[in-house]
């Protein structure tokens, strides 16, 4: 009997080593998978990490590439004046019937124009003003009686001041605009001195004359020569145009504006709020 029990407990004995050994051989074989698994997957996220970092400046290249077309905007035209060829037209003495067909061709040409007004044909033609005003032109003054003896002869700058306020306030009553661009009729050379000069700044105006005159009032019998009048002194990078709301200016306007153009200039109204200096004394006051 005691043989016998000692048989079995051999049997178990060796039965439990070798349950043991396959415990230890399976958790073996778990380990090494998982170490696998762990081994692969550093792997491919190696694999993706050094994709994405071969991406990263193709992202900063496209960056780089909308850059410049942000910081190459132009500026607007009134800042680049020196950049550029000016032209403005100006017309004196109106309104009256010619006006209106002036305007249709400027409207017809997408150009804007000043108009220098004596302060009583604006009473005589007031819807011809409000239409200036609204179409963008800008409507400036020359007086209110044209005479150059009452302006200029009086001792004094006070009869023009008057003249040019009484104009301003007329202006207003129609536009809603209140102008401080002048033109002295005649223009301001020799009879405007420096203390007159003075005395239109302190009241508050500007003042053009002109680099250009079409000598058109001249020209009734023979409206091209005003083309060549005005094309042929067509020098500056500048130019203030100066002609009259007359027949004959209307006649050959558009062969004008298609002149000017064609010699590189754009066309510009004044703008009160760039001012350009434009008078025979260049000065800075006015």
């Amino acid at each position: 009997m005691e043989r016998r029990s000692n048989v079995s407990g051999h049997r178990r004995r060796k039965l439990n080593k070798k349950k043991l050994i396959g415990c230890t051989a399976l958790l073996f074989i778990i380990v090494m998978i998982g170490i696998g698994i762990y081994t692969a997957g550093q792997l491919l996220l190696g694999t993706n990490s050094h994709i994405q970092a071969e991406q990263l400046p193709q992202v900063s290249h496209v960056i780089t590439d909308v850059a410049p077309s942000m910081s190459g905007k132009e500026a607007p035209p009134t800042q680049n004046r020196e950049n550029r060829k000016v032209a403005y037209l100006t017309f004196d003495d109106g309104p009256n019937k010619y006006t209106d067909d002036i305007l249709d061709v400027l409207k017809a040409n997408n150009v804007k124009a000043t108009f220098f007004m004596l302060g009583n044909n604006v009473l005589a033609r007031r819807d011809i003003v409000k239409r200036m005003s609204e179409e963008g032109h800008y409507p400036a003054l020359h007086s209110m009686s044209h005479n150059y003896d009452k302006l200029y002869k009086s001792g004094g700058s006070s009869n023009f001041i008057d003249e040019f306020t009484e104009a301003q306030s007329i202006v207003e009553e129609v536009t809603g605009i209140k102008p401080t661009l002048i033109r002295a009729p005649y223009g301001s050379s020799p009879q405007i001195n420096e203390s007159f000069r003075g005395d239109i700044a302190e009241a508050g105006f500007k003042m053009w004359d002109w680099t250009i005159d079409s000598l058109d009032w001249k020209y009734e019998s023979n409206p091209s020569a005003i083309v060549q009048e005005v094309t042929g002194a067509l020098t500056e990078q500048t130019e203030v145009i100066l002609m009259h709301d007359r027949k004959q200016t209307l006649d050959q306007l558009q062969n004008i504006i298609d002149e000017v153009k064609a010699q590189g200039y754009e066309f510009e109204v004044y703008d009160p709020n760039n001012h350009y200096v434009s008078n025979f004394a260049k000065d800075e006051r006015l």
